[in-house]
């Protein structure tokens, strides 16, 4: 469980008085983590939809749910969407779509009540696993190169630490903005114009 923040927060400095009475405060989105964030993930998920379509004909969705079932099987639909942060929808019908390619099997639970259904890799499942594990880590290493193990470790720490702040991100404060906010001035006349 995570604490409110008590850090310090120092007021942004003013700069030039006269200055600073022609320009207006507004979000600098290049430096605004949940945009940065938002924006890294679409494209790394466009990327990531391309290549598992061309080079395996199943979509991310779909190979997120083999990966998961092979460290997690047999799972239910609940669990892969509770456990893998997938969307239930998403879940439901990608392995259904995963079935229909005989990637997966979905089997009733004999005698529940509940009348849940278990799914399990299939024979083709783990071999298009196999063959794509050397080359899901080859592009793990291409999106990291550049960055030693420490980053690494660093930047899933701090991903980590973002995660727990979400839930504290409407608290109230009475402490004057970061010095790392994420704003910049802009001239009072560049905005609406044109």
């Amino acid at each position: 469980m995570t604490q409110p923040s008590t850090r310090t927060r120092a007021a942004p400095a003013p700069g030039n008085a006269k200055a600073a009475s022609h320009a207006k405060l507004v979000i600098d989105f290049d430096r605004y983590i949940p945009t940065v964030l938002s924006s890294f993930v679409a494209r790394l998920r466009a990327s990531s939809n391309v290549f598992f379509l061309q080079r395996y004909g199943v979509s991310l969705a779909q190979w997120r749910i083999l990966s998961f079932l092979a460290e997690h099987q047999p799972a239910s639909a609940y669990d892969i969407w509770t456990r893998a942060s997938l969307d239930k929808a998403v879940v439901s019908r990608e392995a259904g779509a995963l079935a229909r390619k005989g990637l997966v099997k979905i089997e009733q639970v004999k005698g529940d009540a509940r009348n849940r259904s278990e799914i399990r890799l299939s024979k083709a499942g783990t071999e298009l696993l196999d063959r794509s594990l050397s080359e899901i880590l080859r592009r793990h290493d291409n999106l990291t190169a550049g960055l030693d193990a420490k980053s690494v470790e660093t930047f899933l720490r701090v991903i980590r630490h973002l995660e727990d702040r979400i839930p504290h991100m409407g608290d109230q404060s009475d402490l004057p903005y970061s010095s790392h906010a994420p704003v910049k001035r802009i001239r009072r006349g560049a905005q609406g114009a044109g």
